[in-house]
This record gives C-alpha cells, sequence and structure tokens, in this order.
C-alpha cells in the first residue's frame, strides 16, 4: 500500500535556527493521524512542507508515494 504522507530524515533551518530535525512521519492511506505539540515545536513548519508552502532543508518528503520536493510539487498546491 503506498503511503499517504511520508518524511524521511526531515531537517529545515532558518538562517542558524534549527525548525526541525531528523523529522520521521508515515500516514498510510486512509489512516487517520493527530498532529500534536506545544507552540514551538514545529509543527506548522512541517505542515507547510507538506504543502510546498516551505522547501525543507534536508531529507525526503512524499505525497501518495510521489517527492514533492521538484518542480511537479505544483500539482499539490491546487
Amino acid at each position: 500500500m503506498t503511503l499517504a504522507i511520508e518524511m524521511k530524515d526531515v531537517m529545515k533551518s532558518f538562517n542558524e535556527k534549527t525548525a526541525l530535525r531528523n523529522v520521521n512521519i508515515e500516514v498510510k492511506q486512509g489512516e487517520i493521524f493527530g498532529f500534536l505539540g506545544p507552540s514551538g515545536s514545529g509543527k506548522t513548519t512541517t505542515v507547510k512542507i507538506l504543502t510546498s508552502q516551505l522547501l525543507h532543508s534536508v531529507g525526503t518528503v512524499r505525497v501518495l508515494g510521489k517527492d514533492i520536493t521538484g518542480p511537479s510539487s505544483i500539482d499539490y498546491k491546487r
């Protein structure tokens, strides 16, 4: 089964501030997934990466098996 969301070893930095470090998430198709954490823990940054509003610094991000880092990521913004 194809994963709906897959993030492997994802990191995101803003200048010298690390917002995400080695994030790994797998969500199966049809699975209900909650995303909770304290203020400043990287929830918004993670969602923005998943929706192609931000590019991650390191790692792999796939939605429905497709890498969303490349030029085809515009399809996920619709």
